[in-house]
């Protein structure tokens, strides 16, 4: 594979499952770290769950707005602020890479699938609001919240790609199936260059040096789909007590030692990948 290269247009991925606790978060955080130290790309992270957890881990710098503000319209023109975005856009804290930012979002942002406003659509407020401020990034990795809702809807209509992020496990899988169902709707209504990237296979279990059943036959149904066949993506992402540990410490990988080698090596291959593609 070719070294990756600081694009000359700006690269806007999205990670989706309508599954929680997959791993989108603490995957964006590290695709997203990697791309910034290894290769030395500019990158942003777009968090559209209003759980928060990636500004908690990345510990963001104090700010006066977040997601939430950028994607509610005006009051009196019913309109989203275009460029908006970029008033939002805030550093990461001092362990992570200096070219990492993230725009954080917060429990306020769940007052955005209620607002009712008739100005700017509502499946476009992020990339209206996304106009102009997002020049200066190499990569912006949207992390989408675990449900089908407006939130979702937005942050597909305004990426290049989506990759779903799957566990091996029933319910995360029925979850991928889905998550690919709102990407055709997107596709179909709000976004037809929106380009399904495939599937990750996160949190892979092994026992020793042999794959536990259970996720090998997941995988295997994975595989299986026909919407899914040749867009499983390897290698899998053993599941790893050392990712836990990083993001439990709100650290980068490389930053926690020779257990997490292995995992930021793995990572590292992601975020090249990504910058490629």
């Amino acid at each position: 594979m070719a070294a990756p290269r600081v694009r000359r247009l700006t690269k806007k991925r999205a990670y989706a499952n309508q599954k929680g606790g997959v791993g989108k978060t603490t995957w964006a955080m590290f695709v997203g770290a990697a791309a910034a130290h290894h290769f030395g790309a500019r990158v942003l992270i777009r968090e559209m769950d209003p759980q928060g957890n990636a500004s908690t881990a990345l510990e963001v710098e104090p700010g006066e707005y977040s997601m939430a503000d950028a994607l509610t319209p005006d009051r009196k023109t019913g309109e989203v602020v275009a460029g908006g975005l970029a008033s939002a856009i805030r550093r990461t804290g001092p362990k992570w890479p200096k070219a990492l930012y993230i725009v954080p979002a917060d429990v306020t942002l769940q007052s955005v699938e209620a607002d009712g406003s008739t100005g700017t659509p509502r499946e476009r407020r992020l990339e209206i609001a996304s106009q102009g401020a997002l020049d200066g990034f190499d990569l912006v990795l949207t992390d989408c919240q675990p449900s089908v809702g407006l939130l979702t809807i937005n942050a597909l209509t305004d990426s290049d790609d989506v990759e779903i992020l799957c566990k091996p496990e029933s319910w995360s899988v029925q979850g991928a199936h889905e998550a690919h169902k709102t990407i055709r709707r997107v596709q179909r209504f709000h976004n037809p260059d929106l380009r399904f990237a495939g599937v990750w296979v996160n949190q892979f279990l092994m026992a020793g040096a042999v794959p536990r059943k259970e996720s090998r036959a997941r995988v295997a149904e994975l595989e299986a789909a026909p919407h899914f066949t040749g867009k499983v993506h390897e290698p899998h992402v053993v599941d790893n007590e050392a990712i836990r540990k990083a993001a439990g410490a709100h650290c980068p990988l490389w930053e926690y030692g020779a257990e997490a080698e292995e995992a930021d090596n793995l990572f590292r291959g992601i975020a090249e990948r990504a910058l490629n593609d």
